[in-house]
């Protein structure tokens, strides 16, 4: 039997009260799945103490909620000193969770087939049942695509298309046109793990990514890093976007379908 998760990455506080948003989040999650049995995987940093995780769990008792410190994973204090290129508003924390949700969060969720990303500021209003579904026929999936300005992504398309002609005599890539491809809105977002992982090609192009240090110097965040390489290497008909996926993002103040 394939085994799922939903998780998230979120902060932890010395104030109680400011848990409001995650458990709002953990409750449409409770509305809106019929399969108890999924893991709610909440990632941390360390910071949230055993009180505050039973409060959490006692608000959605129904979850199984499996909080998960992955301070010995991620935010590697190596990235720390790199210094910003570009788009300095953004903090290092953010970059940490760009990087989290491109690169590192694959070393705790090895034991899972299908997982599917609800960020703390989103609240969904449809079948969660239904999105593990959609992971069967596709490697990917969400309710809509977007893209990312432009000086958050300097030299990302350029990286890719040099790592295609770098390895084009060892792999097939699945799209020959080039463009800046839109990406998942990965505030909510559905994969394929067992796919993912057994893509070499797409470990080798991370491990690039990673080394190069841009999500840090430039702030290339996950949304365009999964749109290059769903275009490229995957290919686009390995994702579903799906307008029945409908939810609340808070960060934007905006309805998803």
């Amino acid at each position: 039997m394939m085994k799922k998760c939903i998780a998230l990455l979120t902060r932890g506080y010395n104030d109680r009260t400011k848990y409001g948003s995650l458990i709002q989040r953990n409750i449409h999650i409770d509305n809106n799945l019929v399969d108890k049995t999924i893991d709610i995987l909440i990632f941390h940093e360390g910071n949230i103490n055993q009180e505050d995780q039973v409060y959490i769990k006692n608000n959605t008792p129904e979850l199984n909620i499996i909080f998960i410190d992955i301070s010995n994973i991620a935010f590697n204090s190596d990235k720390q000193s790199i210094p910003f290129e570009e788009a300095h508003e953004f903090s290092l924390s953010y970059r940490h969770m760009c990087s989290f949700w491109f690169i590192h969060f694959f070393d705790v969720v090895k034991e899972y087939d299908k997982l599917l990303r609800i960020d703390e500021d989103c609240l969904i209003h449809s079948n969660i049942d239904k999105i593990f579904l959609t992971l069967d026929d596709y490697v990917f999936t969400c309710g809509i695509k977007s893209g990312d300005e432009e000086f958050v992504t300097k030299g990302l398309n350029e990286f890719s298309l040099n790592f295609l002609n770098n390895h084009k005599d060892e792999y097939y890539f699945k799209q020959k046109d080039t463009k800046i491809p839109n990406g998942p809105y990965t505030n909510l977002f559905g994969l394929n793990l067992e796919n993912t992982q057994n893509n070499t090609i797409f470990q080798l192009y991370k491990k690039e990514i990673d080394d190069s240090n841009m999500i840090y110097k430039r702030r290339w965040g996950d949304l365009p890093l999964w749109g290059e390489v769903i275009y490229y290497i995957f290919g686009e008909d390995t994702l579903k976007v799906d307008n029945t996926i409908k939810y609340y993002h808070g960060s934007h103040n905006f309805n998803v379908n």
